[in-house]
């Protein structure tokens, strides 16, 4: 769990370089869902899919996410990014 102090790491794209920074502010279950409706029969090639056609409620693939405002080292400044797309390298006290 990151937490604000904390140092943490983001790989960007396909390059191998990675960006270091210092969390600043840690807004929780800030984005997503637990469950979603969903439509489990299969529908044929070519239908439309319309909201009367669900059939029932299950879990989402990613869930509920927190929001992490990162200080980056380098001069990029600092931005939101998705609580999974870090890591944390040191941890604060």
């Amino acid at each position: 769990m990151t937490k604000v102090g904390d140092v943490v790491k983001f790989k960007t794209g396909g390059n191998g370089r990675e960006m270091l920074g210092t969390v600043l502010r840690l807004d929780v279950d800030f984005y997503g869902a637990r469950q979603a409706f969903k439509i489990y029969k299969e529908v044929p090639r070519g239908n439309t899919i319309r909201s009367n056609m669900v059939d029932g409620i299950g879990p989402t693939a990613k869930g509920i996410d927190n929001r992490v405002l990162v200080l980056w080292c380098n001069e990029l400044g600092y931005e939101y990014v998705m609580g999974d797309e870090v890591e944390v390298v040191c941890e604060s006290r």
